[in-house]
């Protein structure tokens, strides 16, 4: 009788705060969502064929757009207000790197997102003035407004921040002089020695298969398990998992290491496009905020390796989680989630009561899991998140600049710094006005002279007749590379050269890409003892044809 007297009390007492909880009825809502995914399953960048998305790396991008759209659009955690069916450009933002896979990724990937209209839904501009009703081909298929900045506009930094960054090159030249890289140098080689014939066949010469190219030999190995029945026969699994480790260790060495500095001290030089990748996922979330939820609803964010690498290490989730540490997978995706848990889901909340949490899927066969940043817990008020990202984050491309000794053409703009002369960032602004360097001195007086001259050349023309006439073969110019006078603008150029390091993937250009850009070629050495021949501190010579305050020219930039 003692019992059931104890065991009645017991439940009244819980019936007084069960109603309670019951009443409250909390929605976790998702308003704004930033995802950064990696590229899909592209040809290698050392191969003698042009780096684009095979069918594999499209259909993995495409599932991947699929398990978002389950998630934001039909799910449970779908966002306020999104539009279900028809992409909605004001909505979901697109930015992808200029690369010809990596914009076919994204391409891919919004496919999944929003599939193809069927013709039950009517729009309507198709229906025209007879009263016919025009399909849209390819039953319904959507044109998503995807952004590609050019190396000439200052927003390339957000995907990019290594790219062109004098810095970053300089200090991952100290890299092969290191300890580590020795030794790891000579333990690893007769593992390379052992695929050298068997898996390259000729496309890289046997004296550039070795740890300096620890990424470019993994992805080209890792391309051919998938692709070529040859090389899946050469390399057993257990040595293509050892290829992957040493690629891991490569490249979390060049992009992760956050204690590395470059021309400043401590300035993290090594996760320079963690850094400006960072302020972009910021200023995407506040974007929602600022406009309480109209925009900014989804932002996609399609790049390389480099920038995710470098964001983890920032992150401090290298230090907690091994699989951050290295190579993202192929369409791998981090995801940050701002989102509320009240009883309302029709007003758009105050920065008090928003949070944020990062999601991370490591591969398109991989479960998307919350993992904790910043040493704190899965779960961030938005204010801390904020904090925690201002002393990692990069946002002002002035900064960006002066930290990596930029020659991009837009730098100038940004800074005071001539990068003719010393541009050496410990001299203060006082003693550059105090007194005039040679260097810079004689600079601007031959600038002087060439202005001169000019002008002297050009009253000749006008009053004399002066022309000048070309003399010479009218042999067809070659753009140079592999391809010879047969090699398009937008083809991927790939140099080998015997005595170096390996592979230099020259760049697109405007119309081909930027992916995996070399600056100076700091992958180039002049043996494998560290002895690297100079990290090119060249100034960038594009064209200066855009606006560096506008929105990039469409024409040719927009997907």
């Amino acid at each position: 009788m003692a019992q059931f007297y104890l065991c009645t009390l017991f439940v009244l007492i819980s019936s007084r705060f069960i109603p309670v909880v019951v009443a409250q009825n909390l929605t976790e809502t998702v308003w704004s969502s930033v995802i950064v995914t990696r590229n899909g399953d592209s040809i290698p960048l050392v191969s003698s064929s042009p780096t684009v998305l095979t069918p594999l790396g499209a259909q993995q991008l495409y599932s991947t757009g699929a398990l978002f759209r389950d998630r934001y659009i039909n799910g449970n955690n779908a966002i306020p207000d999104i539009s279900k069916s028809e992409i909605d450009n004001t909505q979901t933002f697109s930015l992808s790197l200029l690369a010809d896979y990596v914009e076919a990724s994204a391409q891919a990937f919004i496919q999944g997102l929003y599939p193809p209209v069927q013709n039950t839904i009517i729009s309507p501009t198709s229906v025209l003035a007879n009263g016919s009703t025009i399909s849209p081909p390819l039953g319904g298929y959507q044109y998503p407004l995807i952004y590609s900045y050019s190396r000439r506009d200052p927003k390339t930094i957000w995907l990019a921040g290594q790219a062109n960054c004098n810095g970053y090159s300089a200090s991952a030249e100290q890299y092969l002089s290191s300890s580590e890289y020795n030794a790891t140098l000579a333990s690893s080689q007769a593992l390379y020695d052992s695929v050298a014939s068997s898996v390259f066949g000729g496309e890289l010469p046997p004296d550039d298969i070795y740890y300096g190219n620890a990424y470019y030999i993994f992805d080209y190995i890792n391309y051919g398990y998938t692709h070529n029945t040859t090389i899946r026969n050469a390399v057993t699994a257990d040595q293509l998992a050892q290829f992957r480790i040493l690629a891991d260790q490569w490249v979390y060495a060049i992009n992760g290491n956050f204690s590395a500095s470059g021309f400043f001290q401590n300035d993290h030089i090594r996760t320079i496009a963690g850094q400006t990748l960072a302020a972009e996922i910021l200023a995407l979330l506040f974007n929602n905020f600022n406009n309480n939820g109209a925009t900014s609803k989804l932002n996609l964010l399609f790049t390389t390796f480099e920038p995710m690498v470098s964001l983890a290490s920032l992150l401090g989730l290298p230090n907690i989680y091994t699989p951050f540490y290295g190579l993202p997978g192929l369409g791998a995706s981090m995801v940050f989630e701002m989102f509320t848990s009240s009883v309302s889901t029709t007003q758009y909340p105050s920065q008090q009561d928003l949070q944020v949490r990062f999601l991370f899927r490591n591969s398109t066969d991989a479960v998307l899991s919350p993992y904790a940043i910043f040493g704190g817990s899965e779960t961030m008020s938005l204010n801390d998140f904020t904090n925690a990202m201002g002393n990692i984050m990069m946002a002002d491309v002035g900064v960006w600049c002066q930290t990596c000794q930029s020659g991009s053409v837009f730098c100038p703009f940004y800074t005071n710094v001539t990068f003719f002369g010393d541009s050496s960032p410990s001299s203060s602004s006082s003693s550059a006005q105090s007194s005039m360097k040679p260097a810079i001195a004689g600079v601007i007086g031959a600038m002087v002279a060439l202005v001169v001259a000019g002008l002297v050349f050009l009253a000749m023309m006008l009053l004399f007749g002066v022309r000048f006439k070309r003399v010479g073969s009218k042999k067809r110019a070659s753009l140079g590379g592999f391809k010879g006078s047969e090699k398009l603008a937008s083809d991927v150029d790939v140099s080998v050269v015997k005595a170096g390091v390996g592979a230099s993937v020259v760049g697109k250009g405007e119309g081909g890409g930027q992916g995996h850009e070399r600056v100076g070629s700091w992958e180039l050495s002049e043996g494998r003892a560290g002895g690297v021949g100079g990290v090119g501190k060249r100034a960038s010579f594009e064209a200066d044809g855009e606006s560096l305050r506008g929105e990039p020219v469409k024409g040719s930039e927009v997907v």
